[in-house]
């Protein structure tokens, strides 16, 4: 029996609201079945995508964070090796469960509020929800925008690199600890559409393995808790490198980036042979939105799934394994266009279980 059933739908966790009750409101609307839990970066800087899974780095000096939106690993800091060494320690704790270190990665403050606001008021907002949603920002593409003392992506350096992995480990696992609470299935989507830049002439040195590895890591993490897992990329990259991983959920931008996926086929066919599920991301997080409808919307999946059933892709198959997403979050967005996609979302889903 599937973890999920088909015609479901869930976000992928940013809005533009000023308050998290209002966000509630529009998720409840449009995804009443799986919801998940607002990010406001509009509202407060901590939650946006690149500081708020670092927090624990900041706390501990590893990043300076002047000015918030834009930290930095710089070494020659004084005292910054045993910053380091004091993170690696509390790390090891966390993994090996010291309830004194698993506060030092505890998600609070104003970085979590909306994850706060939706365990809080879950059971009125939410009464007929069967599974929840969680995200976190994915290793490749914060590793690329956060920078060394030379001003130099993290991801490049080993070591850097590996610490920013085990610190976006541990706060997935606290968030997939935190969501096992409400006592329903939880699925944590890694949103990495850094995954684009892989093969790309302006990043020769960044490595397929090095990124799969950083992945590989959060993923497995995740899995031995007990979650399911989804990896979101709003770009065109070569999907081969999720169909390799061991994802429950690959999820995609279907209304730009269609055409990369048909084009392989035959890697997307087997993953869902094996059970692998989609975030059908075919409702724009963009001012495209306003042009379409829930029709509309369902003409194209109508032309997409006969592509792909063209291609050698069971379409029976197809259908059963997707959930309905907007292409993107829509954090950035006027709130007036959010909602409108959110609807639409709602819209596709209620056509297709009518």
């Amino acid at each position: 029996m599937s973890w999920i059933k088909p015609y479901q739908a869930t976000g992928l966790g940013s809005l533009p609201h000023q308050d998290e009750l209002t966000a509630l409101q529009v998720i409840a609307k449009a995804m009443p079945d799986w919801p998940h839990w607002p990010q406001l970066p509009a509202k407060m800087p901590e939650q946006g995508f690149v500081v708020q899974y670092v927090q624990p780095l900041i706390r501990l000096g590893v990043l300076t964070s002047r000015p918030l939106k834009d930290p930095v690993f710089v070494r020659t800091e004084p005292g910054w090796e045993d910053k380091a060494g004091n993170f690696y320690e509390q790390y090891l704790a966390f993994v090996n469960g010291d309830s004194r270190a698993e506060q030092t990665f505890a998600l609070e403050g104003e970085a979590f509020a909306g994850l706060e606001a939706f365990i809080r008021n879950f059971n009125l907002c939410f009464p007929k929800a069967q599974g929840v949603k969680g995200h976190v920002s994915g290793p490749l593409t914060v590793g690329m925008q956060i920078k060394d003392e030379r001003g130099r992506a993290c991801f490049y350096d080993e070591t850097l690199r590996e610490i920013l992995v085990h610190c976006l480990t541990a706060e997935a696992v606290l968030e997939a600890r935190r969501l096992k609470t409400l006592g329903l299935p939880v699925l944590i989507f890694i949103d990495d559409p850094g995954l684009f830049l892989i093969g790309a002439s302006t990043h020769i040195t960044l490595t397929r393995e090095a990124a799969a590895a950083a992945l590989a890591a959060v993923i497995d993490a995740l899995h031995t808790e007990g979650v399911k897992v989804g990896v979101h990329a709003c770009a065109g990259i070569d999907w081969s490198i999720l169909f390799a991983l061991p994802v429950d959920v690959i999820s995609f931008d279907a209304y730009h980036y269609f055409t990369g996926m048909a084009l392989q086929a035959d890697g997307l066919a087997q993953y869902l042979e094996q059970g692998g599920k989609l975030a059908w991301g075919l409702v724009p997080t963009s001012e495209e939105a306003w042009q379409e409808t829930p029709a509309s919307i369902l003409r194209r999946f109508d032309e997409q799934c006969a592509e792909l059933a063209g291609r050698g892709v069971d379409a029976a198959v197809l259908r059963q394994s997707i959930i309905w997403t907007p292409s993107c979050g829509t954090g950035a967005l006027p709130v007036e266009l959010a909602e409108h996609v959110y609807g639409l979302v709602e819209g596709v889903v209620d056509r297709l279980n009518s």
